[in-house]
């Protein structure tokens, strides 16, 4: 269990009036906890209160695994002849009643809330997500260093990616080229890799094929690595060969709009304004059609996470929030470019945590 963190949401819900979080696994209970756990059919949940007081349901198998990864001593068990609803009914006994109840929406189950609410007399439940998400936003320099590792491994994973790169390899084989590495090197794990060529590079989330690439594709390449349990995410565009007049053009316009939006980051900015400075400028170049999606969003545990850079976001950047910078332009039938950094805001404006060359690169054989 981290204290520190345990502690401040402790606090938290007792500005909202809430007398305890439920926690399933999830990146939430990484983050309180730095445990890891996935969901099955055996209930697994995790209570901090509002007074500091913390508790688990757990199956009993479990107990000695819980007690180790978590630290949290006070556990409710079950068996699996008795049910689950056992164990809640123990949380009921020795925790008591929770009639003002948070929950992550997008990492809870109906399930877990059902027993708590039929056991613990749940009257009122509210996301914890944008609780949580406030502490998890500012990262303290054990995160930075962690996550900096991580970009570290996700630009030499690229250098792999970029070296093998040419005409009739497949995407797939590339993919397998950059998990090998990133196991090889004992540094980390991959959290992510998409590679995808030709006219589906116009496609921001395509899927990897078993397409070769071929003389003329543009050649879109989003990856990322975990140290730790904190990641990183980098997108790099290539050319297999001769670009034409168009996509040189789109790449010098969407590495120019990745540096200005950089160069604005600074405290006190919005997410919005970040948006605002890239899209703008893309859009004066006559592309803002193209630019498809977000500029970026937060990073951490998790790939996708608070705080989103979006119009509409006027949440201020504090020292310490950490997300990616990723202006693109997708052509559709011929092909796309985006460029991504990690970024940290700093009391002066940010450190990209990302170092691997931005320009768009053209293989030539």
């Amino acid at each position: 269990m981290i204290k520190n963190r345990v502690e401040e949401l402790a606090r938290n819900l007792k500005e909202a009036k809430l007398d305890a979080a439920a926690v399933l696994p999830s990146a939430g209970l990484y983050y309180l906890t730095g445990m890891t756990a996935k969901l099955s059919e055996r209930p697994m949940l995790f209570v901090f209160g509002a007074e500091g007081q913390t508790a688990a349901v757990c199956p009993r198998f479990e107990s000695e695994r819980v007690r180790r990864d978590s630290g949290i001593t006070n556990l409710y068990t079950y068996t699996d002849e008795e049910g689950a609803a056992a164990g809640f009914a123990r949380l009921k006994e020795g925790f008591g009643a929770i009639p003002g109840l948070a929950m992550e929406y997008q990492a809870a189950r109906v399930l877990e809330y059902m027993y708590l609410k039929e056991t613990c007399g749940v009257e009122k439940l509210v996301d914890l997500r944008p609780i949580l998400a406030e502490q998890r936003m500012k990262k303290d320099p054990s995160e930075v260093n962690k996550m900096q590792r991580a970009a570290v491994l996700a630009d030499a994973a690229m250098g792999v990616l970029e070296r093998n790169l040419r005409a009739g390899i497949t995407e797939n084989e590339l993919v397998n080229l950059v998990q090998a590495f990133v196991k090889e090197s004992g540094q980390g794990s991959m959290s992510f890799i998409t590679v995808v060529a030709g006219e589906r590079s116009a496609l921001p989330h395509a899927s990897v094929s078993d397409r070769p690439l071929q003389q003329g594709d543009a050649v879109v390449v989003d990856l990322g690595c975990y140290v730790e349990g904190y990641t990183s995410d980098i997108t790099r565009s290539f050319h297999i060969g001769e670009q034409d007049e168009e996509m040189a053009k789109i790449g010098r316009i969407v590495l120019e709009a990745n540096r200005l939006a950089k160069e604005a980051v600074k405290p006190g900015v919005s997410p919005s304004f970040l948006d605002k400075v890239a899209r703008d400028y893309i859009s004066q170049q006559g592309y803002g059609q193209y630019f498809t999606h977000r500029l970026g969003h937060g990073l951490g545990i998790e790939v996708h996470e608070e705080p989103y850079i979006v119009d509409g976001n006027e949440r201020v950047l504090e020292v310490g929030h950490a997300f990616t910078i990723e202006p693109g332009i997708y052509l559709p039938g011929k092909g796309g470019v985006r460029i991504e950094d990690d970024v940290c805001v700093t009391s002066t404006g940010c450190i990209s945590l990302t170092a691997y060359p931005r320009e768009v690169k053209v293989i030539r054989p």
